[in-house]
């Protein structure tokens, strides 16, 4: 129970703002905006299990919702963490990620072998804005880097991930964004081994032994959505497709689809801002 409490925290500064902006909604143009604003978020995931599953995991939350616009820390829709260093075109930051786990009755091709606990990530991402305005968009490259930790076996070290990925941003005038995006996730062998390895204890007539390698995981197609309805309530959807096909580890057992989706809705509600303000947002 206390370790599922402390997952839950950990969700509301990762999963929730990582989720709520798989691909990120956040061609608002900049302009003085308060320096935090408190709420709360209500959010229904279905995820993947895993690149190659065909399960689904579905989460539901309601949660606190922060966003802080500071100088060096941020908690905004789109990452939380530290901002490093920012211009015109190039913006680094320290920040987070996460994603769902799953157990063996989730997934039937892994039973009785480890479950697949929440994944945690941190670390560098380099954003670079190629420009404000391709046919009416903002089209940027996010190169972020990060170690990946489980939180559900006591952030047990569990590999790096790499996924560069490009997005356009628009932003109408009546307060409707969204985004499209591709990437392509790459995977240390740690990582991979977590997802795809098949160690000879776990091996079956039906689940042979197999030894995952490093390298690219999925390719990955993104699109989200957000409509501002009034300065305290917004709606939110994204959806993700992502293939494994010709990627790395393939052949696995463990891998039994081609690809599939994972798909989110949600709304957040704001009750309280700061009268600070602050601008270049």
């Amino acid at each position: 129970m206390l370790n599922k409490w402390i997952t839950s925290l950990l969700l509301l500064g990762t999963a929730t703002t990582a989720a709520f902006c798989t691909a990120r909604v956040s061609a608002e143009p900049a302009t003085d905006l308060p320096l935090w604003e408190a709420g709360v978020v209500g959010l229904g995931i279905e995820q993947l299990a895993y690149p190659g599953s065909d399960k689904q995991v579905q989460r539901n939350f309601v949660l606190p919702y922060l966003i802080y616009r500071g100088e060096l820390f941020r908690a905004d829709r789109d990452n939380v963490g530290l901002r490093a260093y920012k211009s015109d075109t190039l913006e680094l930051d320290i920040g987070f990620a996460a994603a769902l786990g799953s157990t063996e009755s989730d997934v039937p091709e892994r039973d009785q072998m480890p479950e697949l606990g929440t994944l945690v990530e941190a670390g560098p991402r380099l954003r670079w804005t190629i420009s404000d305005n391709v046919w009416g968009s903002r089209l940027r490259l996010d190169l972020p880097v990060r170690a990946v930790f489980d939180i559900e076996d006591s952030m047990r070290y569990s590999g790096i991930s790499f996924e560069p990925a490009l997005f356009a941003d628009v932003t109408t005038d009546d307060k409707l964004s969204y985004t499209v995006g591709v990437s392509a996730l790459f995977g240390s062998e740690k990582l991979t081994d977590r997802f795809y390895q098949v160690a000879a204890r776990y091996a079956t007539d039906l689940r042979p032994e197999f030894d995952a390698r490093p390298g690219l995981i999925a390719l990955r197609l993104s699109g989200a959505i957000s409509k501002k309805f009034s300065a305290k309530w917004r709606g939110f959807g994204f959806a993700r497709y992502e293939t494994v096909t010709g990627t790395k580890n393939r052949q696995s057992p463990l891998v039994v689809a081609d690809g599939g989706w994972s798909v989110g809705l949600g709304v957040t509600y704001i009750f309280a801002t700061s009268t600070q303000t602050v601008s270049g947002w």
